[in-house]
């Protein structure tokens, strides 16, 4: 896409479609204000949009946890034909696409809202296909740490964690983060969930510690049976990472092998770790059948 087409983007705000260039918000807006809401990312590629019931699902349990009401009509089949319409309209049809859906409380009160009326914003742009790569240099992160509560399992528009880990990994030159927990148990990457394979079972944080209810991390755990391979879901310390046969993160957007996470090496030529990611190359192949 050449830079004459990104000055043309629309987005959808409330049903309607509009130019990108047009589109403002007020200063009172709750989003602004307080970070009163939530989103989703989407990933569009070969003509549809990858588990989509799944991404509504849980955006629709995140409203009803922030007691937001759904605005009328808004449902599963309108809004995916409404991100079709968008993509469309974006010239994004054939090729992949991110696709990012923000929720938010109406304007109204000071942190005790006076109104639970929603803004609905879409956007769609292009974005990269689905892929497997590798991270070189992992690391945990200590200074600010998750924690349960009734709305850790979604993506909220407070993500004040996330960006101070990123400013983290970033001044020392890493390629990913580890979040840990209040109790110091691995949570979750910096903007995906955490995979470990030992003894013939996948690991993954359980969502006590405070991490997000990824849909890669869903179709993982659901899929990871039909090849073979035993969940387990649970509180687990940086430690553990020394027994690792293979470990990765992974988010809607792609998969990536991490080699080098906090000083532990994760040799990828040993027997063993041969055989774990080729059992784990057959559970990836599973996504998109």
């Amino acid at each position: 896409m050449d830079k004459r087409r990104k000055l043309s983007m629309f987005l959808v705000y409330n049903s309607d479609i509009l130019p990108e260039t047009t589109f403002q918000l007020s200063a009172n807006d709750r989003a602004f204000q307080y970070g009163d809401g939530l989103f989703e990312t989407i990933r569009y590629a070969n003509g549809q949009l990858w588990f989509w019931a799944d991404h509504f699902a849980r955006l629709s349990a995140g409203m009803a946890a922030l007691q937001l009401i759904r605005p009328t009509g808004f449902t599963a089949e309108t809004v995916y034909q409404c991100i079709l319409q968008l993509l469309s309209a974006n010239e994004l049809t054939h090729q992949s696409a991110r696709v990012k859906i923000q929720v938010w409380r109406q304007p109204g009160g000071l942190y005790t809202p006076t109104v639970n009326t929603t803004n609905i914003l879409i956007t769609a742009q292009s974005g990269p296909d689905f892929s497997i790569t590798e991270k070189a240099r992992v690391a945990v992160y200590n200074a600010f740490r998750l924690s349960l509560s009734p709305v850790s399992a979604f993506k909220t528009l407070n993500a004040l964690p996330y960006v101070l880990a990123g400013l983290y990994k970033e001044q020392h030159s890493l390629n990913d983060i580890i979040l840990l927990d209040t109790e110091g148990n691995v949570a979750e990457c910096l903007a995906s969930n955490l995979f470990w394979f030992f003894d013939q079972t996948l690991h993954t944080p359980s969502l006590q510690t405070g991490c997000i209810n990824g849909i890669i991390r869903q179709q993982l755990v659901r899929l990871a049976p039909t090849v073979g391979i035993s969940v387990s879901e649970g509180l687990y310390q940086p430690a553990v990472f020394s027994k690792a046969e293979a470990i990765f993160c992974a988010n809607v957007m792609g998969i990536q092998w991490l080699r080098y996470v906090n000083n532990i090496r994760i040799d990828e030529n040993t027997s063993s770790s041969i055989d774990a990611e080729k059992l784990l190359n057959s559970l990836f192949a599973e996504l998109h059948r």
